[in-house]
């Protein structure tokens, strides 16, 4: 005798789940993947202020160390702390093998719903050990200071802060040590140091991504070459760096991009 087909479909469901990975059994339909990730991966290693978590792959503990030296540094560079009062004492790391782009909580939208975690594909987290990779860094950097008025100067400012700790490494889209830089089209340049929001070309194009974070980066460590960290820091804070430029560097905002490019 056949069970009912309401029995029948129940023991489907119930196989489908069991066989199902944890990814996809708790997943809501438009959920945030990021939110998934925080649910169920696993802690692996605690430092001095970094957790450190696996999901879906396996992590090396040694990145904990190897991050925990770096935020240091970078606020040392910075002459700023981490933002405890809005983020907390403990940054979380995420490494997931459903992260395909490093990136803070929310990416773009951090400074939206501010929290310390960061999300990193495994292949970085694996090269991040060794210093072939300091993606892993420009993401804390973001942390180091996730208020922002300006998109590319925050971009820049953290490739700028994990190349100082790791020259020649590579930098999300960028190989600064094994690669010829990329060309930078005037509508690039276009972006440096205004208020404009990242174009959708940042998402949706390589080529225009690679040149859109190296030009950014370019221009920081011009500003920074030129007047200091802490003259360049008040301009990351100002409410419009641009308007604010010509009294920090004495010349203009186009000034400054083509001098940077030189």
């Amino acid at each position: 005798m056949r069970p009912p087909v309401r029995c029948a479909m129940l023991i489907l469901a119930v196989l489908v789940t069991a066989v199902s990975p944890p990814s996809a059994r708790g997943q809501r339909p438009g959920a945030n993947p990021d939110e998934q990730i925080v649910h169920e991966a696993q802690l692996i290693a605690s430092g001095t202020r970094i957790d450190m978590f696996q999901h879906g792959v396996g992590a090396d503990r040694a990145l904990v160390a190897v991050a925990e030296r770096a935020l240091a540094r970078m606020e040392e560079l910075l002459g700023r702390k981490l933002d405890e009062a809005t983020l907390g004492p403990r940054i979380r790391i995420y490494v997931s093998a459903n992260t395909r782009v490093s990136h803070v909580w929310r990416g773009y939208r951090h400074p939206s719903d501010p929290r310390p975690f960061v999300f990193l594909n495994p292949r970085v987290a694996d090269l991040a050990v060794s210093g072939a990779n300091a993606t892993y860094a420009h993401e804390l950097a973001h942390l180091l200071t996730w208020r922002y008025r300006s998109h590319t100067l925050r971009e820049g400012l953290a490739d700028y802060l994990a190349l100082q700790l790791h020259p020649r490494a590579a930098v999300g889209p960028n190989l600064y040590g094994s690669a010829s830089p990329p060309a930078v089209p005037p509508e690039v340049e276009e972006y440096l140091g205004t208020t404009r929001p990242a174009p959708d070309a940042v998402i949706s194009d390589a080529q225009f991504r690679r040149a859109y974070y190296y030009a950014s980066y370019r221009f920081v460590r011009y500003l920074v070459g030129r007047a200091g960290m802490e003259t360049f820091m008040k301009l990351y804070d100002a409410e419009d760096p641009g308007a604010e430029v010509s009294r920090l560097y004495g010349a203009s905002l186009p000034e400054l991009v083509a001098a940077a490019a030189k």
